[in-house]
């Protein structure tokens, strides 16, 4: 009965232990059998997970269902923004950090504002633009220069009153909102701000009275809704 090499495929005759062709051990029918029950028992180890491995598989879906949610701000649902708002804003001030994307722009018109120091329209821009970028102390300094020859433009104020606020001066940003209130009793954004601001520095029943008044003013735009939310849930 002729056998093959199960290595190289010689195929031959006689009897041989080992092929005459490449030297490997010629495997018995015995011999197979043994080879071909290890490689089901390897097959079924391989197939059989670790249960360290499996626990590992459900924690790390677990944690990255969790960072899902997280990201998606569906536990934040019932939070609310306690940012004050810009005169030109109808979306908080949530300015954390510098916006160097502006910086072209302000040398630029600093660079307009020492050729022409009356240019008072350019000043107040430079102090939006910085207030916008997060420059809140240059910001302040332009607009107290601006005040000076301005003191009753209540947008102003209010505007200087937010880089108060974001630099967390409390008293400074409601001394100067409650001055814009002097000359626009009825500024709508500086009552909601002076809510916020009481807010954050504590004053719950003081920004309740603000936010209230803001409600008052106007409860169908933006603003008021932001008063009414505020107020909601606080």
């Amino acid at each position: 009965m002729s056998k093959f090499c199960n290595e190289c495929g010689q195929k031959f005759e006689k009897e041989y232990k080992f092929c005459p062709e490449c030297g490997t051990k010629v495997l018995g029918s015995k011999d197979l059998k043994t080879k071909s029950t290890e490689s089901k028992t390897s097959n079924v180890a391989e197939k059989t997970l670790n249960p360290n491995v499996l626990y590992g598989i459900l924690i790390g879906g677990i944690v990255v269902i969790a960072l899902i949610v997280i990201s998606s701000g569906i536990l934040d649902s019932a939070s609310v923004n306690t940012s004050v708002m810009n005169q030109n804003q109808v979306q908080p001030n949530i300015n954390s950090g510098v916006n160097l994307n502006n910086m072209s722009l302000i040398n630029e018109l600093e660079t307009k504002i020492k050729q022409n120091p009356e240019d008072y329209a350019s000043l107040l821009e430079l102090a939006h633009l910085k207030n916008d970028s997060g420059l809140f102390e240059a910001a302040i300094q332009n607009y107290k220069t601006y005040l000076v020859k301005n003191p009753k433009n209540a947008d102003a104020r209010v505007d200087m009153g937010v880089c108060y606020f974001n630099m967390q001066d409390f008293p400074n940003a409601i001394k100067e909102m409650e001055t814009a209130l002097k000359y626009v009793p009825d500024h709508q954004i500086a009552h909601l701000n002076l809510g916020v601001v009481n807010l954050s520095a504590g004053n719950i029943e003081k920004s309740k009275e603000w936010l209230k008044k803001a409600f008052d003013l106007n409860p169908t735009n933006e603003v008021g809704k932001k008063a009414e939310q505020l107020l909601n849930n606080h």
